[in-house]
């Protein structure tokens, strides 16, 4: 635990903490107050997923997530095994550690079941860890020359997702989580809002989101929207799965195969690669 977080030691509050966090779904605002603000925007969502996702488990499977009995924790886990990776099953312990003790409860993570859980985990999801492989501006200049001109809405969003990706380095959560209110004109040129800094766009970029915002009039909530088949645009934003469907397209239209995919995580890799060539440094 953080040492600027501190467990709730009062009797009353600590009840009410745990019944908040048993019933219903915590509000991000409600993880911010329990580890006192210590947190990034993008952690409190990964840690209220992570939470969500075991209430699930635990109401399907009639036992009590708080405090969590090892048994529990160690069969959520290996189902989360079936559909998420290696470090999301980390994030997952850490999360359940962290709600385990800022209560004052018995930290079911560190019985050594769930250790050795997490090494035959890690054992068979190996391959997990394999090297992001880099979406880089010369990629993003082909695929403009590709569908740069198309008056497809699917072309024109996945187009913007690989420019908005590259030039903000964003992370798949940021980009699902992005509104058409985090967007900003100054005249032809868009800024964008993201945790809490506005980032000046291209004029590649910006001329993108104009002509998104014209073809979809979307004028609040989710900017990037699930598009069907018939070309017809949903009221729900995309999820990481739709984010990494996108980056699949962009490896077959440029003929890339084997180690070569793209992912989700592939142009904040890129986008660092390229600012680094150019002579910048971390900070």
């Amino acid at each position: 635990m953080r040492k600027d977080i501190v467990p709730i030691t009062d009797p009353e509050k600590r009840t009410a903490s745990i019944a908040l966090f048993c019933k219903g779904e915590p509000s991000v605002g409600d993880w911010k107050d329990l580890t006192g603000g210590s947190y990034s925007h993008n952690s409190l969502l990964g840690f209220r997923k992570d939470w969500i996702n075991f209430l699930e488990f635990c109401q399907l499977a009639k036992v009590n997530p708080l405090p969590a009995a090892v048994t529990t924790v160690r069969r959520h886990l290996e189902k989360q095994a079936d559909t998420r990776k290696l470090a999301s099953i980390k994030r997952c312990v850490a999360t359940l550690s962290l709600i385990h003790r800022v209560h004052q409860l018995t930290d079911p993570t560190r019985h050594r079941q769930i250790r050795f859980c997490l090494q035959s985990l890690s054992t068979v999801k190996a391959d997990d860890a394999a090297k992001t492989q880099p979406f880089r501006i010369e990629h993003l200049e082909k695929l403009q020359k590709l569908i740069g001109n198309s008056s497809r809405l699917k072309d024109i969003r996945d187009l913007l997702i690989w420019t908005l990706s590259l030039e903000a380095l964003l992370k798949r959560s940021e980009l699902c989580s992005l509104e058409a209110s985090d967007i900003r004109f100054d005249g032809a040129k868009a800024h964008i809002n993201v945790d809490s800094q506005s980032l000046e766009l291209s004029d590649e970029a910006s001329n993108l989101l104009n002509r998104w915002f014209l073809l979809t009039e979307i004028s609040d909530g989710h900017l990037l929207r699930r598009i069907d088949r018939h070309e017809n645009l949903g009221s729900e934003g995309m999820d990481h799965s739709s984010v990494y469907r996108v980056f699949r397209r962009a490896s077959d239209m440029l003929g890339l195969t084997g180690e070569l995919v793209f992912s989700g995580q592939s142009a904040r890799a890129g986008a660092a690669l390229d600012l680094s060539k150019a002579g910048f440094n971390l900070k």
